[in-house]
This record gives C-alpha cells, structure tokens and sequence, in this order.
C-alpha cells in the first residue's frame, strides 16, 4: 500500500547494513577492559593534584600562624602604643590571610571528595572525610581569631588590643592542631592514591 512506502526503505536499508560480527564485539570488549584501568588511574592522578593541594593549603595555614604569633608576642611584651597598635594591625592581616587559606583547603577538599569515587579506592574517601573535618574545623577557628584580631585593631588601649590579641592567638593555636591533622589526612590520602595508581597499572600487589 502507498502509505507504507516508508517500511520499505526501512527494509532496504535493514538489508543493507552489515552486521556486527562477534569479531568485532570481541574487540570492543577487549578495548573496553584496556581502556578502564587507565582512566581510574588518571582519575587517580587528578586526584592526587587535589589531594596535594589540600596539604599545601594547611601547610600555608601553620606557616601564616608562625608569623602571626611573632606579632602577637610583640604587642604582648611592647608597652609602647604605637608599637603595639603597628603590630596589631600585623596580626590582624595575617589573622584574614589566615581564614582565606582555611577556607581554600575547605574548597580543595571537597573538589577531592568529588572525584574520589572515581578513583575506586576506599581509604581515599576515608581520609579525605577525616581531612574535610579538621579544615572545617580550622575555618571556624581562623573565622574566630580574625574576629578577635578586628576587635584588637578597633580597640583604643593597649590592655585591649594585648587581651583581644591573647584570644585570637588561643583560637589560631588550635586551628594550627587541627591544620596539622588536614596536613596528615592529605599525606594518607595520597599514599593511598599512589598506590592505586599502582595497582591500576598493574606494578602494585
């Protein structure tokens, strides 16, 4: 019937195509298992960027803390007001540099933890949930101790700027404790990615 011209060119081509030899599947099949392991193993290297950024990031955190500490230790010791409000304003710089690199570590993290499941390794996911708790925790801290710093600054008597300084140096002491524990999750993690990359490559056990 003419309304059904259609099925025919259908048929046609049906009759015209050639058809998929087990050959054939047999290569994609084959492709297919050669390709995978080497995407999990780039998967794992990206991660490994990730991962390496999150440690330098708290490794920037414990360095910034250093040098905040030398300010506040001067405004501690100084009785001079000029000298303690130019130091207090020292500390409350890095105290703010202090908070953008706990927020960035925070970021890093979860960019990891994202791609962590790409990676197919479990520890790497364990790890990094332990290194996405401790930078939260040291933005929180660092979120603190800027707060204190500000009030130090805006505060017209040296008893001032040194009690608000003691208290924002209290809350950077415990930032730089859970920093240090984001520095050594991240150090896990990686070895654990390493060594998925190793496995992924057929060189590991």
């Amino acid at each position: 019937m003419p309304e059904f011209w259609f099925l025919e060119d259908q048929k046609r081509t049906l009759r015209n195509m050639k058809p998929i030899t087990l050959l054939q599947l047999g290569r994609c099949l084959i492709c297919f298992i050669l390709l995978s392991p080497l995407s999990a193993s780039a998967q794992c290297e990206l991660i490994k960027r990730d991962i390496e950024n999150v440690r330098s990031t708290a490794i920037e955190v414990l360095q910034l803390s250093d040098t905040l500490e030398v300010f506040v230790s001067t405004v501690e010791r100084t009785r001079q007001y000029r000298t303690a409000r130019s130091n207090t304003r020292k500390a409350q710089i890095y105290s703010g540099e202090i908070l953008a690199a706990a927020y960035r570590a925070v970021a890093r993290t979860a960019e990891a933890r994202r791609r962590s499941d790409n990676c197919g390794a479990a520890d790497i996911e364990r790890y990094l949930s332990i290194a996405a708790g401790s930078a939260e925790k040291v933005k929180d801290l660092a979120d603190q101790a800027f707060g204190y710093s500000k009030r130090a600054y805006a505060s017209r008597s040296l008893a001032g700027m040194q009690n608000y300084l003691q208290k924002a140096l209290a809350a950077i002491r415990e930032a730089e404790s859970a920093a240090s524990a984001t520095a050594h999750a991240a150090s896990e993690a990686h070895f654990s990615t390493t060594r998925e990359v190793l496995v992924a490559g057929g060189k590991g056990p």
